[in-house]
């Protein structure tokens, strides 16, 4: 079975019967097209029904090859970077300011099990969230400094800035490092249930190790559940099984192995290899996922963690929110006369609904007089510190039943 993206589902090599994934051989000569095809076959999960897509997860196996930081343990990191200095996460009594107080060279931390604050809570939430609280070295925190000397930190931009995937458009080198983050600790050690304000795509490899991973699309927000007032954050860590979060999606990945999402997906870590496992999550600019913007539009332009992302949203439209549909219409078609022939790049994919690479006038008109409805609607929507989302998945989740 091949999706309209060309991404073929088939049984990952390395995966247990049991498990059915949808594999892409990272080094099979794709090229830089992969990252966007796979971006692509997200966005239409709107198009497909829960039935087609349980137990189905999008895998790039071989991510690491060729990689600079392939293979690196915990171990070799320490041995690399003993100056190096990370935190553990969920240690808001000890550490409150989130400070990076745990050095690389006390090579305790790559055994060490200890609960995070609220750790009895979340498990009574959910059984299967991770019982201890991960390392992390967050390098996208490098202005702050506190994480390594100039020379630890030239050292690891380096390693990362030469270590672009295959599959992926050379350009995103700076992105990547702007935006890496290291999760390293020993078994059954895992990041909470959370959702990151990323406006952009997350590529996240293990480097060493073995890591389980649930996740699931933005929840949905029926009509009438409100909508967060901007820089509100919903989805903090462990949030998400308060409110009965229940992932689409659960599946293991091995050294080596890599998982792709897009911005404003609820996800959860757990080490599982014995020993201490390593990872390298990251985010990159280009492709910009627009396409998955404009089919979860009422959602993600609803939940505040990802309120900085709103604005570009809006931008994509390319004009203001008239008053009325006739007039957004009006609107449209005279923009359109004038601009059509120059929209830029990420407003060809926001306007492109049959995604031929070109923009007619009517998916112009209809796309903005459909985007001028929702922000109508969404300004109807009560600002509320909690929307009331649904956190199950089914059929509505895709379908998007009910909504604005």
């Amino acid at each position: 079975m091949t999706s309209r993206s060309g991404v073929d589902e088939v049984h990952c090599a390395a995966a247990p019967p049991e498990e059915r994934r949808i594999c892409i051989k990272a080094m099979s000569g794709e090229g830089e097209d992969l990252a966007k095809i796979l971006l692509d076959y997200l966005g239409q999960l709107a198009q497909r029904s829960s039935s087609k897509l349980q137990d189905l997860v999008l895998i790039l196996e071989n991510a690491s090859a060729g990689m600079a930081l392939e293979g690196w343990s915990c171990e070799r990191l320490s041995q690399e970077f003993p100056d190096a200095k990370m935190r553990r996460e969920y240690d808001w009594v000890k550490n409150p300011q989130d400070q990076n107080l745990q050095d690389f060279s006390k090579m305790s931390w790559t055994s060490a099990q200890e609960q995070g604050e609220d750790a009895d809570e979340r498990l009574r939430q959910d059984s299967s969230a991770p019982p201890f609280a991960p390392f992390y070295w967050g390098v996208r925190e490098h202005q702050q400094g506190n994480l390594g000397s100039k020379k630890v930190m030239k050292r690891i931009r380096d390693l990362i800035t030469t270590s672009v995937p295959s599959f992926m458009d050379k350009k995103n080198a700076a992105s990547l490092f702007d935006n890496a983050e290291f999760w390293m600790g020993a078994k059954g050690t895992g990041a909470r249930a959370h959702m990151d304000s990323h406006c952009i795509s997350t590529l996240s490899v293990v480097l060493h190790g073995e890591r389980r991973w649930r996740i699931g699309p933005v929840p949905r927000l029926p009509k009438g559940a409100g909508r967060s007032p901007k820089g509100e954050v919903v989805f903090d860590d462990g949030v998400a099984y308060q409110l009965g979060w229940k992932p689409m999606f659960e599946f293991t990945l091995k050294e080596g192995e890599a998982v792709l999402f897009p911005p404003g997906w609820i996800h959860e870590t757990l080490n599982t290899a014995e020993g201490c496992t390593i990872a390298l999550t990251t985010q990159f600019d280009i492709p910009v996922p627009v396409r998955y913007y404009r089919t979860f539009y009422n959602r993600l332009r609803r939940v505040g963690d990802l309120n900085a992302c709103w604005e570009w949203m809006v931008k994509w439209a390319g004009g203001k929110v008239s008053k009325d549909l006739a007039q957004a219409k009006t609107m449209a078609q005279e923009m359109f006369s004038k601009t059509g022939a120059k929209l830029k790049q990420q407003q060809v994919d926001f306007f492109d609904l049959n995604e031929d690479g070109n923009v007619t006038q009517d998916e112009f008109v209809s796309t903005f007089v459909a985007w001028t409805a929702t922000e109508q609607a969404i300004k109807k929507e009560k600002p509320k510190s909690l929307p009331k989302c649904d956190m199950a998945w089914d059929d509505k989740v895709l379908l998007k039943e009910g909504e604005l």
